[in-house]
């Protein structure tokens, strides 16, 4: 498994009682995790006991702040790197009602042609599934993702995307393995004047043939699952919300785990919303925990897994 995060970010995460406008408050000693797209794909992934490789475009002294955090995670990592500065995130949780209260470097044309290259030899590696997501840094052209999809394809690896906008336009006209998008986003890709409901999006989507598995993922209503001639909806279990920070990334780690341990799509999906329903029940940039995956998983129709 390979992921791909040109836009990562040092996530800084505090909490204040309740947040009220006007007078200073005293915040929480502030958390540090590594950030932004693919990074937690890959933390994830090894939560769940799986290995990825991940490729990060970095730069600066945050960049380096980032390097260290990621290299105590034990996951296999790639750094590229940038003359501009890594971003920052920083979100403010209010503990009484757990609500969050929240650009990325430059990157050439030049260096993002240099990091698709660079990308081709770690897939000639791994030539298994990609995943790759959010939106792309400012400087690179938003047929980066098509590019990518177009060389994934033809080196025999699969490509699971999640972003949206004009970058995914141009992606699904390459037709990846995998879309990962939400309602709206479906509803954009459509023209925004199709059917409402996610099920007759997710299936006119494939009716088009953008990708070999649609998937639209619909929050705590769980997600929409489209293959040629299928469409199922995954329910997830009932959860306490603590943080809806981990939720998308948690549910790309699980669904990519699946698929790469030889799973159908339909039961990879179902890993994923459990993953999603686990991550929310998490404080902050906390993601999954395996154990809480595996009793959601069974519950939601999942295959039977061994204890962690």
């Amino acid at each position: 498994m390979l992921t791909i995060t040109l836009n990562p970010a040092l996530d800084i995460t505090t909490t204040v009682s309740q947040l009220k406008p006007g007078p200073k408050q005293r915040c929480s000693e502030p958390r540090l995790d590594p950030g932004g797209g693919r990074v937690n794909v890959s933390r994830a992934i090894k939560e769940l006991g799986g290995e990825s490789r991940a490729l990060l475009a970095i730069g600066g002294s945050i960049g380096d702040e980032l390097k260290a955090l990621l290299d105590r995670t034990r996951i296999f990592f790639d750094y590229w790197p940038l003359i501009e500065q890594t971003r920052f995130s920083f979100t403010v949780m209010e503990e009484a009602t757990a609500e969050h209260y929240l650009p990325g470097p430059h990157i050439s044309s030049a260096e993002a042609d240099a990091i698709l290259k660079h990308l081709e030899r770690l897939i000639l590696d791994c030539p298994c599934y990609i995943a790759a997501s959010s939106s792309l840094p400012p400087g690179v052209p938003a047929d980066f993702y098509a590019r990518l999809a177009r060389r994934t394809r033809e080196l025999g690896a699969k490509l699971i995307i999640d972003t949206h906008g004009e970058p995914l336009r141009l992606a699904v006209a390459v037709r990846p393995h995998i879309i990962r998008l939400n309602h709206i986003e479906a509803q954009e890709l459509m023209g925004g004047d199709a059917d409402g409901a996610a099920h007759l999006l997710a299936r006119q989507l494939i009716e088009r043939s953008l990708a070999d598995a649609i998937i639209v993922t619909l929050g705590d209503r769980g997600a929409i699952v489209a293959t040629a001639g299928n469409e199922i909806e995954i329910r997830p279990p009932p959860v306490e919300v603590r943080s809806s920070v981990g939720a998308g990334d948690s549910f790309v780690a699980a669904l990519t785990f699946g698929l790469a341990n030889g799973w159908t799509t339909e039961q990879a999906a179902r890993y994923g919303v459990a993953a999603a329903a686990a991550a929310v029940t998490r404080e902050a940039t906390e993601l999954c925990k395996r154990d809480t995956v595996n009793a959601f998983f069974a519950q939601i129709g999942g295959l039977l897994l061994p204890a962690a």
